[in-house]
């Protein structure tokens, strides 16, 4: 949901800079084009503007964070009937397009396009929890609310915040960035990819998800075997070579390592057959 007139194009920012909820759409529609090219970019963003803008303006004049708050609850859950779908959901039902076709879609997506439309509105809405609840922080005319996400917005009463900090719920170590969102979004199309045997689209996820986590060598581990499966031998050797680098070979890892080692015959037998095509020959573990 993005209002202005945001460029489409990637941007040269590293990817950890990007802490604004327009970037992160922007992000999460770059993502759909490069999983289906056939939803563009700019047609995407397009149909965000337009349900966006209406509200927006609506809300523009109103002098109470309060009422602009509710206003966009109101229009986001009753008036578009935006509902959360995490069980029973496939892979295509994940696709940015398709939520805002069906109305319906994965928690963590919904949220950042709700915060999206709480930051166009001029409202401040931070991300306290987005596992085991999904719990926003809004600050309303200097007061801050912890809101449930998954209840409609709903604001939790004194004794609710006190039971979830018994629970082990950190409301004092401040907010987490939207990215989080973004994250668990791409950590559910890791899922459904694997259990729908979507390779290929399952290499992008881990590629994207390694942008927002460069230092997670599950990532990186899981990319390297799922380019084993499709035959992209060179870089399931050259994931797992810079998995080892950093992590010791253990039991856990065994496996990993098997497939490097036949990664790596295979890679020599293809250099063999088509010499210099991947230059120097890769080290042994």
């Amino acid at each position: 949901m993005v209002t202005g007139e945001l460029d489409t194009a990637r941007s040269t920012k590293p990817i950890l800079m990007l802490k604004e909820q327009a970037q992160l759409i922007l992000e999460i529609c770059h993502f759909t084009q490069d999983l289906n090219p056939l939803w563009e970019t700019r047609t995407t963003l397009k149909r965000l503007k337009s349900l966006s803008q209406p509200i927006v303006r609506e809300v523009h004049d109103l002098e109470s964070d309060e009422e602009k708050f509710e206003h966009l609850i109101q229009y986001f859950f009753k008036n578009l009937q935006f509902k959360q779908k995490d069980k029973d959901i496939d892979l295509m039902g994940c696709f940015l397009p398709q939520v805002l076709s069906s109305k319906q879609g994965p928690t963590p997506l919904l949220m950042l396009l709700f915060c999206t439309l709480c930051e166009e509105a001029g409202i401040r809405a931070q991300v306290t929890s987005c596992r085991r609840r999904y719990l926003l922080k809004v600050q309303l005319d200097g007061r801050a609310h912890i809101v449930d996400f998954g209840r409609a917005c709903q604001k939790l009463a004194p004794y609710e915040i006190v039971e979830l900090i018994n629970r082990g719920f950190d409301f004092s170590a401040g907010c987490m960035q939207s990215d989080c969102l973004v994250v668990e979004y791409l950590s559910l199309f890791k899922t459904l990819s694997r259990q729908e045997h979507k390779l290929q689209i399952l290499s992008i996820v881990h590629s994207y998800l390694m942008r927002y986590q460069p230092f997670n060598l599950k990532h990186l581990s899981e990319r390297a075997l799922v380019a084993y499966e499709t035959g992209d031998y060179k870089t399931a050797v050259d994931d797992i070579r810079s998995y080892f680098q950093y992590k010791q070979p253990e039991f856990t890892n065994l496996n990993l390592k098997r497939i490097y080692k036949l990664a790596l015959k295979r890679t020599r037998h293809s250099e063999r057959q088509t010499p210099n095509t991947f230059g120097d020959s890769v080290e042994r573990l």
